[in-house]
């Protein structure tokens, strides 16, 4: 047999097997860093904001010279008698909640009900750019602004001291933030909205500001965009939203925990 000499000896000793890379932690947050960096800092984001509601500023004004014009769905009279009405969604429509997301992202999360929570009782989102200039106008053209959330009730105070901050309109004589209650299909107030008002312009930031489409399928999503194709830009108007949103849903399902989400979304990549 033949021998290894010295050399072979020690140089065989050094020959060790190469470890494995350890895998990277999953930090769900990174999944919220561009869009969240976007909304804050790119000029581009604050140009659609103020174009989508400088667009709404005309809409309006051609809703108002057309008596018979309606923009909900729920609404079931075009009676030029009911006093005209708007309907925007509160968040990422017309109040910023993007400090809320860098707390989630310093936090390696995603979402958190209790740091919602108190977020919501800080008064501290910023109105997005050109919402407060399109929602005074709309005051005073005689419109009622109406501010439909998925915020619950307990954070009422909060949420009505924030937009009393920021001067958005509110009426002293009817209550025009209308929360959550049994459902998150904001639907129902819309139609208690169109019930006694003519609804003539809608503002959101998912469909379902607009239609019940929470559980929609991607398909179904983009067939009430073509089929509602003459509405928007002219009844409904939407602001962009890359955080989140009942989008999420349609491309990745529901459930799962914060990692397996972010692996979905990797996945769903065409």
């Amino acid at each position: 047999m033949r021998r290894l000499t010295p050399l072979l000896l020690l140089l065989a000793g050094c020959v060790t097997a190469t470890p494995p890379k350890p895998q990277e932690a999953c930090n769900p947050a990174h999944s919220l860093l561009n869009a969240t960096l976007w909304v804050q800092t790119s000029a581009e984001y604050r140009a659609a904001a103020v174009q989508t509601f400088q667009n709404a500023r005309r809409a309006l004004d051609e809703a108002l010279a057309d008596p018979s014009r309606v923009a909900a769905l729920e609404e079931t009279s075009n009676d030029p008698a009911q006093p005209p009405a708007v309907i925007v969604d509160m968040d990422e429509t017309v109040l910023d909640n993007t400090g809320f997301e860098t707390r989630v992202i310093r936090a390696g999360m995603t979402y958190d009900a209790k740091m919602w929570k108190e977020w919501t009782a800080s008064s501290a989102a910023k109105a997005v750019p050109g919402a407060a200039e399109f929602l005074a106008y709309a005051k005073s053209r005689g419109v009622t602004v109406f501010y439909i959330t998925n915020r619950d009730e307990d954070e009422r105070p909060g949420t009505r001291r924030n937009v009393e901050q920021l001067g958005f309109p509110l009426d002293p004589n009817v209550e025009t933030i209308l929360l959550r209650k049994d459902t998150s299909d904001k639907s129902p107030r819309r139609a208690q909205i169109a019930a006694s008002y003519r609804v003539v312009l809608v503002m959101g930031d998912d469909l379902n500001d607009f239609a019940n489409m929470r559980e929609a399928t991607w398909e179904q999503r983009n067939a009430l965009i073509e089929k509602m194709k003459d509405w928007w830009g002219s009844r409904w108007l939407i602001l962009p939203n890359p955080m989140y949103g009942s989008w999420e849903r349609a491309a990745i399902g529901p459930g799962g925990t914060p990692c397996e989400q972010v692996q979905r979304k990797v996945d769903a990549l065409r």
